[in-house]
């Protein structure tokens, strides 16, 4: 038992299609996550006072609800869409 279950038919190459797939996942979050946060940034330093509290809203919203909560809320708010 161990490691020679993973050399078995085809179980590496299952395993490094679902690594693959993490690694595209993982990295098309941060590209979305930075390209939002300089968008937010920009936006924070706006003079205009409604831009700056709508981001002002959205950043304190995000900061303050748990990260699991976020989760739960697209997971089951996106299968219902």
């Amino acid at each position: 038992m161990g490691l020679e279950l993973l050399f078995q038919g085809n179980q590496l190459n299952r395993l490094l299609h679902g690594l693959w797939i993490t690694a595209e996942i993982a990295f098309t979050s941060v590209f979305f996550a930075c390209f939002l946060g300089i968008i937010l940034g920009v936006l924070m330093t706006s003079k205009n006072k409604i831009i700056k509290a709508i981001t002002g809203f959205y950043l304190e919203f995000v900061r303050l609800i748990p990260l699991l909560v976020l989760l739960f809320l697209a997971y089951f708010g996106l299968a219902k869409w």
